[in-house]
C-alpha cells in the first residue's frame, strides 16, 4: 500500500489486524466481502471498520467486520470425546493464537473505496475493484468514520443522537440537518428505547431552535417538554380544535342517531361552514364561526328543501352533540398562537379513544399545515407517538388519516419535518414508512422485521439478522445515500431532560395497591 495513504489514514503496523485469505471452506475476496485472517495476539471487535491495502498505491477498500469464525481441529467433539475416553491427547485444546491448530478468520463487509486525488485529498468512491488476497488488513482511526458516512463530525451541523463504537473506541454520530425535513421513523418493539431516543432527538431540534409539536400517547414527552421550557396540554382540557375544520365524517361521528334526511341536512350545512373556516385561517390566521351559524344553515337548508320540521330537530341533536363534546370550540385556540413561540408542545391525548385522537390530530394537522403553506408559523416538526394507530395498515382510512397520510406526502415542500414513533411497523401503513427517508431501528419481533428488512437498503443480511438480539439503546440508523452514505450501528447518547412515565414494576404496584386501601 502506498505510503502517501497510509499516512492520510494514520495506519501503523500498530493497527493492523490481519491479512486477506482465501478459502473454499471460509471463502474468497469478492465485490461485497472478503475474508481475513486474524493477526495473533488482536481481538477485533464485530462492526469495526476496517481497511484493506491493494498493490495498487493511493487506492484501498474500506468496510466494517460482519462476522467470524475460528477452527481448530483439536476441538472437534469427536476428537475431545476420544481424548476423554482414552485419556490420550493434550488437556490444552487451544494453547493459544501462536497454535497452528487455531484458525481465526473474519469477514468484512465492502462499503466502498478511498481515493488519494492529486492533491492528497481523500475522496471516498463506491466499490467497483475486486479485493486482493494476501492483503494488509488495518483497523481505521474512529475519528475517520464520520468522513466515510459522510456525517457532520460537529453538532452545530446536525443532530448529535448518539456514538458509534469502532475497535474499541468511539465517535459521535450527528444526523445531518438535512434528515429532519425528508421525515424520520423510529421503531423497535416495547422497551428497547424508542421514546429515550425520541427524546433526545427532540433536545436536538430545540437547541436548533426548530419548534417541534408533539402528540403524546402515553405520556412520554410530558417531562421532556416541561424541562425544555415549553408548554403541556391535554386535549379535552385546555386544548380543543374548531368543529368547523375538523371535516365533515369527524364532524358526523359526534352527531349519533340522525335520520337519512337529518344527515343530509347537516351535511350540507357542514360543507359550507368548512369551506368558510378554511378561507378565514388562510386571510386571517384564524377561525372564530360560532356553533349558531352551523344551526341557522342546518335550519335554512331545511326549510330551502320543504323540510323545516326535519331542519330543526337535527339542529337541536348538532347543538346538543356540541355542547357534550369537550374537544371541539367555535374558534382558534391560544395555543395555536404560542405554538411558534415555543420550544415544544406537547399534547398528550392518551386519555381519549382512537376516534377522539384521530380528530385532534387531523385537525391540528390542518391547521398547522394550513398555516404554514400561507408562512404564518415557522417551519417545525410534527411528532407523532404510535403512529400505527393513526396510520394503520390494511387500507383502513378515515379522513383524520387521509390527512396525516397527505401531510406526510407533501410537508417537506412546507418545510415540515415528521418524525413517527411506532412499536408495530407491520400495523402500519407500509406507504407510509418507506415516506420516512429516515429510519431508527430497535429490536423487533420477527413478524415486523420482515416488514422492516425490505425498507433498509444497504444494511446486510447478517446486521439484519442481529436486529432482534439489539441491546436496549442501541439502533440501526439507515438512510438515503445522499444524507447517510452507510447505515450505521449507533448507542444512543444520554439524555438530558427527564425520561416519561417508566416502566412500572407489576409486583411493587400491587403492594402499593393493597396498603394503600389497608391504611
Amino acid at each position: 500500500m502506498g505510503e502517501k495513504i497510509k499516512q492520510a489514514l494514520s495506519l501503523t503496523d500498530a493497527v493492523r489486524l490481519g491479512t486477506t485469505s482465501s478459502s473454499p471452506f471460509l471463502g474468497s475476496p469478492t465485490f461485497d466481502e472478503v475474508p481475513f485472517h486474524v493477526r495473533e495476539g488482536r481481538m477485533p471487535a464485530l462492526g469495526t471498520y476496517v481497511v484493506i491495502e491493494r498493490d495498487k498505491d493511493e487506492i484501498v477498500h474500506y468496510g466494517r467486520i460482519i462476522e467470524g469464525t475460528e477452527d481448530n481441529p483439536r476441538a472437534n467433539p469427536s476428537t475431545l470425546q476420544q481424548n476423554q475416553a482414552y485419556q490420550v491427547g493434550s488437556d490444552k485444546t487451544r494453547p493459544g493464537d501462536r497454535s497452528p491448530h487455531v484458525t481465526r478468520v473474519m469477514t468484512v463487509e465492502v462499503l466502498g473505496e478511498i481515493h488519494l486525488d492529486v492533491n492528497e485529498r481523500i475522496i471516498i468512491k463506491e466499490p467497483s475493484l475486486l479485493a486482493q488476497t494476501g492483503q494488509g488488513v488495518y483497523e481505521i482511526p474512529a475519528e475517520r468514520i464520520p468522513q466515510l458516512l459522510n456525517t457532520p463530525d460537529s453538532s452545530e451541523q446536525g443532530f448529535y443522537l448518539g456514538e458509534i463504537e469502532s475497535g474499541g473506541k468511539s465517535v459521535d454520530f450527528v444526523l445531518p440537518m438535512e434528515a429532519i425535513a425528508r421525515h424520520l421513523a423510529v421503531v423497535g418493539k416495547t422497551g428497547v428505547g424508542k421514546s429515550y431516543a425520541t427524546g433526545v432527538l427532540i433536545e436536538e431540534l430545540v437547541k436548533h431552535g426548530i419548534p417541534v409539536i408533539a402528540f403524546d400517547v402515553l405520556g412520554d414527552v410530558i417531562n421532556t417538554a416541561e424541562d425544555l421550557g415549553g408548554r403541556n396540554f391535554r386535549a379535552g382540557v385546555n386544548f380543543r380544535v374548531p368543529y368547523s375544520v375538523i371535516g365533515h365524517s369527524e364532524f358526523l361521528g359526534f352527531v349519533p342517531n340522525l335520520t337519512s334526511d337529518q344527515l343530509e341536512l347537516v351535511s350540507m350545512a357542514y360543507d359550507a361552514v368548512f369551506t368558510e373556516a378554511f378561507q378565514s385561517l388562510e386571510a386571517q390566521g384564524k377561525v372564530n364561526i360560532q356553533i349558531d351559524e352551523l344551526l341557522k344553515e342546518i335550519e335554512g337548508a331545511g326549510s330551502e328543501f320543504g323540510q323545516a320540521a326535519v331542519g330543526g330537530r337535527a339542529a337541536r341533536k348538532v347543538a346538543t352533540a356540541f355542547k357534550r363534546n369537550p374537544l371541539l370550540t367555535t374558534g382558534t385556540e391560544s395555543w395555536l398562537g404560542e405554538f411558534a413561540q415555543q420550544p415544544i408542545t406537547n399534547v398528550f391525548v392518551g386519555h381519549l379513544s382512537q376516534q377522539q385522537r384521530n380528530l385532534i390530530v387531523g385537525a391540528s394537522v390542518r391547521l398547522l399545515q394550513a398555516l404554514r403553506k400561507r408562512d404564518r408559523i415557522p417551519p417545525f416538526v410534527f411528532v407523532l407517538d404510535e403512529a400505527h394507530f393513526f396510520l394503520p395498515a390494511g387500507g383502513q382510512i378515515t379522513p383524520s388519516t387521509q390527512v396525516i397520510r397527505e401531510m406526510i406526502r407533501t410537508a417537506r415542500h412546507d418545510a415540515i419535518g415528521v418524525t413517527l414513533i411506532t412499536q408495530s411497523p407491520a400495523s402500519m401503513d407500509k406507504q407510509v414508512l418507506l415516506t420516512c427517508n429516515t429510519r431508527l431501528v430497535f429490536a423487533l419481533d420477527p413478524d415486523d422485521m420482515k416488514l422492516v428488512s425490505g425498507t433498509l437498503g444497504g444494511v446486510s443480511d447478517e446486521m439484519i439478522s442481529r436486529i432482534p438480539k439489539l441491546p436496549k439503546g442501541t439502533a440501526i440508523m439507515s438512510s438515503s445515500m445522499d444524507i447517510i452514505r452507510h447505515p450505521a450501528l449507533i448507542r444512543i447518547r444520554k439524555r438530558e431532560t427527564r425520561e416519561g412515565a417508566p416502566t412500572p414494576n407489576i409486583a411493587e404496584e400491587v403492594k402499593k395497591w393493597r396498603q394503600q386501601r389497608i391504611f
